[in-house]
């Protein structure tokens, strides 16, 4: 819908009622659909492929630039107004504007131009574009990111572990720590393609907002931490565990209690993968419940249509990877029936192994598919919506990024448009249409002349034949062509600048070799391999997955399949005669729906039924007190809650420390996990509460919570020769090996478990491998071979290693 030309007053006054508007869309509501998240805002995932924002054409015109698509007017003071068409939250501005001050927006609309002549703003008019929220990637993988895609030809897996150790997938030759050339090509690259925040396992200090590894000025603007897990299942050795005995990597409780969550889960098509979906979707049979609102599932493909409503439900979202999805299974997410069941979709990378370079090329990918296999059930809003604000709800950032409202942080990119073209400029962007991006306030890249005028003394690089500048010596000391350099030796680096379609870029064109080609074809007329004659979706790619029986998935039995169907679980699912909408436990057959802590959960499926907790999972009673040595030396049971107290810390790292019970000659040290940040130092005394965890065969404290109480003497090491300090008495100890004669070096670890990939190793008298996870000192690859070692012991894929700290615990 377009509206004419109307006064700025008007303007305003539209703008702030669509801006206060509630952050939820109407939804179907028909069938038994769930209803609309919550979370879905206008253009969002919503149960209907989401709705058209209203078009408000602003009254005076952005003059139209002199070169290039953007012309800037330097001010006078540190406010910028960027004036283009703007992609707000519910409303498009032709002739719009965003007014920036410092790190945060402060107009958006039609009515900026007066607040910003007060500021004294420095103006850029870019009539040839679109301004949107800086592009959020919610799912990367950031040590893995220097690599070229993987040529498996046709080959497809059923699921991940069937691939993992087998393709050639190294860390980054060029380093991953956040200083390294390595980290920080990956950044770029993500930061060349519109992205101003991502989650990524990683991260390189300067560039991007890394959600799941902060930097204090995050925080400092409100940011928390996202839980980003790859192996939630603890599975990463690949072995699997029947009926949910899964080394869980957390328990419900302490999932639900993080400010965000994001699992890997049900990345396959088969049995295995339906199974990580049930194991953690259910506190029951030895399960663990992460269908919670603060959780996102990444993947999620091994699901059916109860499955999706149920996430739905509970108010759990997915991050949808299709690029990679499809080079590796053939399959994706069945995005319309959870869209249709009212469920929000983020858009994530995955990695340039199997994924897309950037989220401009894993937009290309969505929309090839919603074109060609979706049948077209996305509007253009829709896709835009899942690397915007779709994908500030799945990191619970949505109160900050994720959309261009007065009072979030100013992170915004600026992208070439025809006139007339709202979000599909995004969706068909490439690296020569990024025109600008901001990240709260700091111009990062952009047309030469824009930043120059903005920022100044930022380096001028060529894109696709277009003049633009980065700004990389000011964030992270370097500057794009010597870090170009840095990676272009020894292994090249995959490019941060493609000019079209990425080279060698893994395909998106769904397929299976002998079961389908996902290409149209006389008498199948979708390319899913099943007949037209027979298909339940005849114009709607739906092909029979190996958890499917053999049939297509048509959870109601209706005769429509799933992927088409408006309402995909019918009225009611259990069959026990109350309407989904209205069922207290829709999944088990409860017609009475006795509910005795009326708590809005049935107590056939509520897991304390005497415990009211409508909004959560159940709650644990308090911790006991006891000592490291009780826990090392067995006197203490998995999935205790315990609290050690007067312990000294011996290791720190970034989600934990290890600690040690003074005056404890065996059975005295453990690691204590604490997520991001553990505010802690070496000497500190600590006392800290958590979970008896054994995570990979290393006892820990799970999910801790952990609290300085002073600072004491630092524990001395234990003076142990290398065959004694592999006795499991001294793990998670400090000790100084006395005898080391033999090294090998680089030790490669794929020899203890194919799945290990750790770089800069060494072994010791064939018994022991040092350990970079502790060690605080730039010169580490200088020390590799030192024969004098001291650090705290653990154990990771088997083999008992050892964590020097710094370049004391490498000297004689």
């Amino acid at each position: 819908m377009r509206r004419p030309p109307c006064s700025p007053s008007a303007l305003l006054l539209l703008a702030s009622a669509l801006a206060a508007a509630p952050a939820c869309s109407t939804g179907r509501g028909d069938g038994g659909d769930p209803g609309t998240s919550p979370d879905a805002g206008p253009g969002g995932s919503g149960g209907d492929g989401g709705p058209t924002s209203e078009v408000v054409v602003c009254p005076e015109p952005v003059p139209a630039p002199t070169e290039g698509a953007c012309d800037v007017h330097p001010g006078t003071g540190d406010a910028v107004l960027l004036r283009g068409t703007v992609l707000g939250r519910g409303v498009v501005f032709e002739n719009g504007g965003v007014l920036y001050e410092g790190n945060k927006i402060s107009c958006v609309g039609c009515g900026c131009a007066d607040p910003a002549d007060a500021a004294g703003a420095s103006r850029v008019d870019c009539a040839g574009a679109v301004i949107s929220p800086g592009l959020i990637n919610p799912h990367d993988h950031l040590t893995f990111t220097e690599g070229d895609p993987i040529d498996h030809g046709k080959t497809r897996y059923d699921h991940r572990h069937d691939w993992r150790g087998s393709l050639p997938a190294p860390s980054n030759p060029h380093g991953t720590g956040p200083s390294s050339p390595g980290m920080q090509w990956g950044e770029v690259r993500m930061l060349l393609g519109g992205a101003t925040s991502m989650v990524g396992s990683g991260r390189a200090d300067g560039l991007l907002r890394n959600l799941d590894q902060l930097a204090e000025s995050d925080r400092a603007l409100g940011f928390a931490d996202v839980e980003f897990e790859t192996f939630s299942l603890g599975d990463g050795n690949e072995q699997f565990r029947a009926d949910c005995n899964w080394n869980y990597r957390f328990d419900e409780l302490e999932a639900s209690e993080m400010h965000a969550f994001l699992p890997h889960v049900a990345e396959g098509v088969d049995d295995y993968a339906a199974e990580e979906f049930r194991c953690q979707s259910s506190s029951f049979d030895g399960g663990q419940d992460f269908t919670e609102r603060n959780a996102t599932h990444i993947h999620s493909i091994g699901l059916g249509a109860a499955d999706y409503y149920e996430m739905a439900r509970d108010g759990t979202r997915l991050i949808w990877s299709p690029r990679s999805n499809v080079s590796l299974y053939g399959h994706t997410a069945q995005v319309t029936t959870f869209d249709r069941l009212g469920g929000v979709i983020a858009l994530g990378t995955d990695w340039t192994y199997s994924g897309s370079a950037n989220v401009l090329r894993e937009l290309a990918c969505a929309d090839q598919l919603n074109r060609d296999q979706l049948g077209g059930h996305f509007s253009d809003e829709a896709l835009w919506a899942m690397a915007t604000w779709n994908a500030a709800v799945a990191t619970g950032s949505e109160e900050l990024i994720g959309s261009l409202e007065s009072g979030k942080v100013a992170d915004l990119a600026v992208f070439a448009a025809a006139p007339g073209v709202h979000h599909r400029a995004v969706i068909e962007a490439e690296n020569k249409d990024v025109l600008l991006v901001v990240k709260a306030g700091r111009v990062l890249v952009g047309e030469a002349d824009v930043v120059d005028g903005l920022a100044g003394g930022c380096e001028a690089i060529d894109v696709c034949g277009e003049a633009r500048a980065i700004c990389l010596e000011q964030e992270i000391g370097t500057r794009f062509s010597e870090l170009a350099g840095e990676v272009g030796s020894g292994n090249p680096a995959y490019p941060a600048i493609f000019c079209g379609v990425p080279q060698g870029e893994p395909t998106c064109v769904p397929s299976r070799p002998g079961e389908f080609t996902g290409q149209p074809s006389a008498g199948d007329a979708d390319g899913d391999g099943v007949a037209d004659a027979a298909d339940l979706c005849p114009d709607v790619f739906d092909p029979i997955r190996p958890i499917d029986g053999g049939a297509q998935a048509d959870a109601d039995g209706d005769g429509q399949g799933d992927a088409c169907d408006p309402t995909p679980v019918g009225d009611d699912l259990d069959g026990d005669g109350v309407p989904n909408q209205m069922d207290n436990c829709p999944h088990q057959p409860n017609g009475d729906q006795a509910d005795g802590d009326d708590d809005g959960k049935g107590d056939i499926c509520d897991f304390c039924p005497n415990l009211a907790n409508p909004n959560t999972v159940c709650g644990q009673g308090p911790a006991t007190e006891v000592s490291i040595v009780d826990i090392q030396s067995g006197a203490v049971s998995e999935g205790s809650r315990v609290r050690i107290t007067g312990a000294v810390v011996t290791g720190v790292w970034a989600n934990g420390v290890w600690v040690q019970q003074p005056g404890a000659t065996s059975h005295g040290g453990i690691h204590v996990f604490t997520g991001p940040n553990p505010g802690a130092s070496i000497g500190d005394v600590v006392e800290a509460t958590g979970e008896v965890f054994e995570y990979f065969e290393d006892t820990e404290l799970d999910g801790a919570t952990l609290t300085v109480t002073g600072t004491g003497t630092p524990i001395e090491p234990l003076a142990l020769t290398v065959a004694q300090a592999q006795d499991e008495a001294y793990e998670g100890m400090l000790v100084r090996l006395t005898d080391v004669t033999e090294i090998d070096n680089p030790y490669d670890c794929s020899a203890d478990n194919p799945a290990c990939s750790d770089a800069n190793l060494w072994q010791v008298n064939d018994g022991i491998v040092v350990y970079d996870r502790l060690y605080s000192g730039a010169d580490w690859s200088a020390r590799a071979g030192t024969t004098a070692v001291t650090g705290v012991m653990m154990t990771r894929f088997e083999r008992r290693r050892i964590m020097p700290r710094s370049a004391a615990d490498l000297t004689e």
